[in-house]
């Protein structure tokens, strides 16, 4: 199974025909969680998507069937948090943690304080 990079991702949802086609020839593809935290990273700052329009993005990615996810059980509870205001990466971030068993997990940001599982520190 071969990889992809965020930029190509990225260009899938775009509607890039290369990468859409390296995509249908060659999958399903694997996907990492820094592709895809990187990902959104990139949609978010680069093309400047709501919250809404990046979740229905990460929804879409999760059900593509040419997509393999590095763990699609915590990109989905990450995507859950994301809905529940958390930037991706903190909520991917936790989510891993949470599957590893390494909670809570310490944290400066008040948001990700704020979640079941994490410690707030002042």
């Amino acid at each position: 199974m071969r990889s992809v990079d965020a930029s190509l991702l990225v260009g899938s949802l775009k509607g890039s025909g290369e990468a859409e086609a390296f995509i249908r020839s060659e999958g399903p593809v694997w996907i990492s969680h820094l592709v895809l935290a990187e990902a959104v990273g990139l949609l978010e700052s680069g093309y400047g998507r709501t919250r809404p329009q990046l979740a229905e993005a990460l929804a879409m990615i999760l059900d593509n069937k040419d997509l393999v996810l590095e763990d699609t059980l915590v990109a989905r509870a990450a995507l859950e948090g994301y809905r529940g205001g958390l930037d991706f990466e903190d909520a991917l971030a936790l989510e891993v943690a949470r599957k590893a068993g390494h909670l809570p997990m310490a944290t400066l940001r008040e948001a990700l304080g704020a979640i079941p599982g994490t410690v707030l520190l002042r």
